[in-house]
């Protein structure tokens, strides 16, 4: 059984929704695919959290991207998450640089990109904050209230094994009643540490933190580590290359061979299977299985 999930809930009487998201045997697997040193790790952790998130507040189909681009120390640090709490993550590294570099130091430079992409009519909306606080919960409150306009409180945490995260936001409320009532709750949730996070259940949190206001707490969502990856789509990319480039690698290497960036699974294509993703319809996938 998955130990991994999401659980969404909101205020009664406030306009006032949350989420919190735990991930054990996902985060391992994501872990698992790469290596990664430990100051990428806490950071890739983080981004799937609040990647997940801010999926929950979607209401179609879709998914949401964050990335982490224009870093002095990596390439790129990338979290996608599909509104079905699917959800995939890697990290590119600088080849040949020295990974002593400290957390904060991963943050110090780069921007924070989230894209939402609608499967419904194909948009995406895209926004770029420059990363600029002490964590990576700070760099996300700020593209929440600068790309969003939602006033929002993301906390994230991380061990080699677990990745936690709890998030509120104010929802739109013309009552200017309720002011202090919301400032109440969002002061109540910033005493939340790291190591509640990750050691309480939620009902334990939730209670201990606002125990004077009436909750609506949801089913939990498994989340599951599922990579889009297939052979067919590196056929469609393939093609893409043409005949006579693939035909060349194969004479110099016996195979053309692609490995994806999250899962680092391998597809192997030789003469035959070049045939094949030069077909006029390559709908249907080649009986080779994708290999590792």
């Amino acid at each position: 059984m998955s130990n991994s999930f999401v659980q969404k809930f909101m205020f009664a009487k406030l306009p006032i929704r949350g989420a919190f998201v735990v991930l054990e045997d996902v985060w391992q697997k994501i872990q698992s695919q790469n290596i990664y040193p430990d100051s990428i790790a806490q950071v890739l952790g983080e981004l799937v959290a609040a990647n997940i998130l801010m999926t929950t507040g979607i209401k179609f189909k879709g998914k949401i991207i964050t990335q982490i681009q224009d870093s002095n120390l990596f390439n790129l640090i990338v979290s996608e998450c599909q509104d079905n709490m699917s959800i995939r993550a890697t990290a590119k590294l600088v080849k040949n640089m020295d990974t002593a570099f400290s957390y904060h130091k991963c943050l110090s430079s780069g921007k924070l990109v989230v894209s939402v992409d609608s499967n419904s009519d194909g948009s995406i909306y895209q926004s770029v904050i420059a990363l600029d606080g002490e964590n990576l919960s700070e760099t996300i409150n700020m593209y929440m209230a600068q790309s969003e306009q939602l006033n929002s409180l993301f906390i994230l945490a991380h061990t080699k094994d677990k990745v936690a995260g709890f998030m509120i936001q104010q929802l739109p409320e013309k009552n200017i009643e309720l002011i202090h009532e919301v400032e109440r709750i969002f002061f109540l949730a910033n005493t939340l540490d790291n190591e509640e996070l990750l050691n309480n259940d939620i009902v334990v949190l939730l209670n201990r933190l606002f125990n004077e206001d009436d909750l609506i707490l949801f089913d939990k969502i498994v989340v599951n580590e599922f990579c889009t990856c297939s052979r067919q789509k590196v056929s469609k990319m393939l093609r893409s290359l043409g005949a006579s480039e693939l035909e060349r690698v194969i004479e110099e290497e016996g195979a053309v061979k692609v490995k994806c960036e999250f899962c680092n699974t391998e597809y192997s294509f030789n003469s035959a299977d070049v045939v094949h993703v030069f077909m006029s319809d390559i709908t249907t996938p080649s009986p080779l299985d994708k290999i590792h």
